[in-house]
C-alpha cells in the first residue's frame, strides 16, 4: 500500500481540515442571519474590532483579531466604501487609522441582535456550549499565532 492509498480518504482526524469545515458551516449560519444588514460574518468581525479600537491602525486591528493585513485591508475598503468606517491619518502621514462612522454604528447596532440569533443557533448545536469552546479556540490562537 502506497502513501496515497493509505491517506486517500482524508480522514476526519485532521485538525486543520475539520476546523476549516466547521468554520465554513458556522460562517454560513452567521451570514444567513446577518444578510438583512448587508454584512457578512467576516465583515462584522472587522466592524466589531474597529468599534472596540477606535483610531487603530491596520497592524493593531490585524493583531487583535488574528487576521492577515491584506485580508483586513480588503474588508476595511468594503466597509469604508459603504460609509461604515472612516480613515484618518496618524502622526506619521503614512499611517491610516480606522473608526466607525455614525452609519457604521447604526449598522453594527442592527447586526448585534441578528448575531445573537446566530450565536444561539450555533450554541444549540454544540455539546457543552459556546464558552468552553471559545476559551479553547482563543487559547489555541494565542499559542500558535
Amino acid at each position: 500500500m502506497d502513501i496515497v492509498d493509505k491517506y486517500q480518504s482524508r480522514g476526519f482526524d485532521c485538525v486543520c481540515g475539520n476546523l476549516r469545515m466547521a468554520a465554513r458551516a458556522v460562517t454560513a449560519v452567521y451570514d444567513r442571519h446577518l444578510r438583512s444588514t448587508g454584512l457578512q460574518a467576516s465583515q462584522l468581525a472587522v466592524l466589531w474590532a474597529v468599534a472596540g479600537m477606535q483610531g487603530a491602525s491596520v497592524k493593531e486591528i490585524a493583531a487583535k483579531i488574528a487576521m492577515h493585513d491584506t485580508a483586513l485591508v480588503r474588508n476595511l475598503r468594503v466597509l469604508e466604501g459603504r460609509g461604515w468606517v472612516s480613515v484618518g491619518v496618524g502622526t506619521d502621514r503614512r499611517q491610516r487609522l480606522f473608526s466607525l462612522t455614525a452609519e457604521g454604528r447604526r449598522v453594527f447596532a442592527a447586526a448585534l441582535p441578528l448575531w445573537n440569533q446566530a450565536q444561539r443557533e450555533i450554541a444549540s448545536a454544540l455539546d457543552g456550549g459556546v464558552e468552553p469552546m471559545n476559551a479553547r479556540l482563543l487559547r489555541l490562537v494565542r499559542q500558535v499565532a
